[in-house]
């Protein structure tokens, strides 16, 4: 159903939600909208049984927005969710994780296990998670901040998903209020997302001990990268995803941010769980700013002066083949003009599993100085810290040190 198609009713507020019977029911308000909030209720009340800390919140105070969000029916500016990961007036602490990579000693040349367990080169050993990164050296004092801030997410789309999409959709509002606070007025913003398939097709699979079952030969099979075919898929091998006719969306800090914050809501509800269960998260970020999908991502990744944001969302570790290095290097000569990795921060809401058997996506988050931590992607409260104030402080430090385009 199509936004504004319903004129004044296309807004899913807590009136004609309730009108509609709330979940699952259906009343004579507007056939065509209860019947999409219905089936839309439906895969939620199927989340309550899996965490009913998130429907809970949603029904008493968010679920309308995001409803509203996700389905794309908002005809004007709809409620704000408040952050359903702060609990009275107090952010608690993230269950995050950063610790020691074993470095193989080359550079470029390095390879992992394509079960992720092997090695590549490295950030310093024994660092902890990076929450301040003011001290990095990038330009002189004196110097004006950054134009550009962009933001990618890579969201998991397999199955088993979409609680943890509604997760980040929730918390999306508070932090873009976070980042309008931290950064200057006037900074450009771009954000998008892509998933972790690389494949179309018949994809079962599982880990055991945070190591896939797969054999490699498996994993390749379902590996195509943009510059061997494509799988034409919405959002898939590194493409941005595209959401109501955009792939990414722009807002300027200090303009009213409704829509930023809807849009993404939206889109992160909206990726689903469609996507190839061999999971290629390190890959998707990496292949973001390959040149076999410069069309497809167009105008979305500012070089100087831009700050550039990867954060991942998974509960997996990445299957991603090629090795950690090849994917850092993506990203690296993608930001050559500001200079390089001191103009990227990573982190991530993953499988905390993943430190502990030196996973592929682990070594790619250490592989950048701007790594600061991660959170588990099973807590709630970490929602909030990951993509929430500490991070838009980060980027705010971060912009504060990087000279503006031109």
């Amino acid at each position: 159903m199509a936004g504004g198609s319903h004129g004044e009713s296309c807004l899913v507020t807590e009136a004609n939600f309730n009108e509609c019977g709330g979940f699952g029911h259906r009343s004579n308000t507007d056939p065509d909208l209860c019947f999409t909030m219905a089936a839309m209720s439906s895969s939620i009340d199927r989340r309550v049984r899996l965490r009913p800390e998130l429907v809970s919140f949603g029904r008493a105070v968010g679920l309308p927005s995001i409803l509203s969000a996700s389905l794309g029916l908002a005809c004007s500016v709809s409620p704000e969710p408040d952050n359903p990961f702060v609990s009275g007036g107090t952010v608690a602490e993230p269950t995050s994780s950063a610790g020691t990579v074993v470095p193989d000693g080359s550079s470029g040349g390095s390879t992992m296990a394509l079960d992720g367990s092997g090695s590549s080169a490295a950030a310093t050993a024994g660092d902890g998670p990076k929450l301040d990164v003011a001290s990095q050296d990038v330009g002189t004092p004196g110097q004006e901040f950054c134009n550009f801030v962009d933001i990618l997410f890579v969201i998991d789309n397999s199955l088993s998903m979409d609680e943890y999409q509604l997760a980040l959709a929730l918390a999306w509002p508070s932090f873009v209020d976070e980042m309008w606070a931290n950064l200057p007025a006037g900074t450009d913003l771009h954000v998008g997302m892509t998933t972790t398939a690389f494949y179309n097709g018949s994809c079962s699979e599982f880990y055991f001990n945070c190591q896939t079952t797969a054999s490699d030969s498996a994993i390749l099979s379902r590996y195509i990268t943009p510059d061997m075919g494509t799988t034409a898929g919405n959002g898939e091998q590194g493409r941005l995803f595209e959401w109501q006719g955009q792939r990414y969306f722009s807002a300027t800090v200090g303009d009213d941010s409704t829509a930023f914050k809807d849009w993404f809501s939206g889109a992160a509800v909206a990726a689903g769980e469609t996507g190839c269960s061999f999971e290629m998260m390190s890959a998707a970020a990496g292949y973001a700013f390959h040149p076999a999908n410069a069309m497809a991502n167009e105008g979305f990744l500012r070089d100087e002066g831009a700050v550039l944001v990867v954060v991942v969302l998974t509960d997996e570790p990445d299957k991603s083949p090629e090795g950690a290095m090849t994917y850092y290097d993506m990203i690296v000569d993608a930001k050559a003009g500001c200079g390089g990795d001191q103009c990227v921060i990573v982190t991530g809401l993953v499988n905390q599993c993943i430190e502990g058997v030196n996973n592929g996506l682990w070594q790619f988050f250490n592989l950048f100085p701007g790594f600061t931590g991660t959170g588990s992607i099973e807590e709630p409260l970490d929602y909030a810290q990951v993509v929430g104030s500490a991070l838009a402080e980060v980027i705010g430090e971060t912009c504060d040190q990087i000279p503006p385009a031109g």
